[in-house]
C-alpha cells in the first residue's frame, strides 16, 4: 500500500506546484470574469409591476418597468453556485438617516407597507437601493450589510481571485426629474460631496482591512501613476490578488474623489488618465475589436444583457459581442436563467477565463 500512495502523493504535489507556477505567470487583466448587474437587487413587487405599466405612456420607453423585472440572489450563493467574481453595488448618500425610509410608490398599493421598519434604515449612513420610491426591494439595506457579507464569504474562501466591487455613487431618482412626484413625497437623489465620499471609506475600512483590499497605491507599486507602472512592469500578477477586493467607483461627482491622495477605490476613467486602470464600455458591439486592443492596458467592463431585453427573446448576441470583445468583467443579470421567459443564461466553465 505504501509504495501505491508515496507516488501518488508525489504527483499530487508537482500538479500543485504547476498549478502555482501557472497563477504566478497570469497576470489580472488576462482574466475575465462574470460580474452581476445591481447585484443586491430583488424583483419588485408585482403590484408595484402592475401599477407602474399603467403609466408606461408617461414614464417614456427609458422608464419602461419591464426594465427592472429582474433580482439577483444572495451573494453567497452568486460567488459558490454561480462562479460570480464582480458585483454592483449601487449606494445613496443618506448622511442624517431617514431619507430612503420610506417607499413612496407603496401608497398607491393597497396592502403594501410604505415605512420600513428596519432600524438601520433611520441611521446615517449609505444605503443600497436601485430607483427610489420605485424599484427599491434589495437582499442588502445598507452598504454594510452588503459589504459584510462579502467579507464573509472571502474569510471562508481565503484563496479566491479577486472580488471586483463596483460602486455605483447615485445621483438622480425620479423625484430629481419631477416636481409632481417631488409633492407626492417622493425622495431626491442627496449629491456626493468630499465629506461624502470621505464617510464612503469610511464604511468601506470599517468592513475590509487595507490588507483585504487591492488598491491603487499597491497598483502603483512604488511608480508616480498607474500608467508609468503598467509601462514599466505590466498589470500584477493574479498571484499577488488572491484573497482581496477591487473597489471601482462610477457616479455622481466622482471627479471629487478623483483628487484624493491615497484612495481606497480604482475608478472608471478614460486612456487620457494617466492614473486610469479601468474603462468602462457597457456595449461593445461594433466596437469589439477596439476594446480587445485596450484590453492588452486596461480592465474592460462591459454588459452582455440589459433591461431584460436579451432574456426575453433568448438573444445571445451581446454576449457573443462581449466574448469577442475580450472585456476582462463582464455583467449580466443571468447567470442563473428566468425561466419565465427563456433559458437564457451566460457563464464560464470555470470561475474565469483567460483572454485571448
Amino acid at each position: 500500500m505504501r509504495n501505491t500512495i508515496l507516488p501518488l502523493l508525489f504527483l499530487l504535489s508537482i500538479s500543485v506546484f504547476r498549478a502555482q507556477k501557472d497563477m504566478d505567470s497570469i497576470r489580472l487583466n488576462d482574466i475575465r470574469i462574470i460580474a452581476s448587474h445591481n447585484s443586491y437587487k430583488k424583483k419588485p413587487h408585482p403590484k408595484a409591476l402592475k401599477f407602474l405599466s399603467k403609466f408606461q405612456d408617461k414614464l417614456g420607453e427609458q422608464n419602461n418597468p419591464k426594465f427592472i423585472d429582474y433580482g439577483h440572489l444572495p451573494f453567497e450563493e452568486q460567488f459558490t453556485d454561480y462562479g460570480v467574481r464582480g458585483v454592483e453595488l449601487d449606494v445613496n448618500y443618506d448622511p442624517k438617516g431617514g431619507h430612503y425610509r420610506r417607499r413612496r410608490v407603496n401608497l398607491f398599493l393597497f396592502g403594501q407597507k410604505q415605512r420600513v421598519k428596519d432600524r438601520s434604515m433611520k441611521s446615517p449612513g449609505f444605503k443600497l437601493l436601485h430607483i427610489s420610491d420605485v424599484d427599491f426591494e434589495t437582499n442588502y439595506l445598507t452598504l454594510i450589510d452588503g459589504l459584510q457579507a462579502i467579507k464573509e464569504w472571502s474569510q471562508k474562501n481565503a484563496n479566491h481571485i479577486p472580488i471586483f466591487i463596483n460602486i455605483e455613487a447615485k445621483g438622480s431618482h425620479p423625484a430629481d426629474e419631477s416636481k409632481t412626484l417631488r409633492n407626492l413625497g417622493f425622495k431626491k437623489c442627496i449629491p456626493f460631496d468630499t465629506i461624502a465620499y470621505q464617510k464612503l471609506e469610511s464604511e468601506i475600512a470599517a468592513v475590509f482591512s487595507p490588507n483585504d483590499i487591492y488598491k491603487p497605491s499597491d497598483f502603483k507599486s512604488g511608480y508616480a501613476s498607474i500608467s508609468e507602472r503598467v509601462e514599466n512592469m505590466g498589470w500584477p500578477f493574479l498571484s499577488e490578488c488572491r484573497g482581496k477586493v477591487v473597489f471601482i467607483l462610477e457616479g455622481n461627482n466622482q471627479h471629487i474623489y478623483r483628487s484624493f491622495k491615497q484612495p481606497l477605490m480604482f475608478y472608471y476613467g478614460e486612456p487620457n488618465d494617466v492614473n486610469t486602470a479601468f474603462l468602462l464600455r457597457n456595449h461593445s458591439m461594433g466596437i469589439e475589436s477596439s476594446i480587445s486592443e485596450q484590453s492588452a492596458k486596461y480592465v474592460i467592463r462591459t454588459r452582455s444583457d440589459a433591461g431584460t431585453i436579451q432574456s426575453r427573446d433568448h438573444d445571445f448576441s451581446m454576449w457573443n459581442s462581449a466574448l469577442k470583445s475580450n472585456a476582462q468583467i463582464i455583467s449580466t443579470d443571468y447567470y442563473k436563467a428566468d425561466e419565465r421567459w427563456s433559458g437564457y443564461k451566460v457563464g464560464f466553465n470555470n470561475v474565469f477565463k483567460i483572454r485571448n
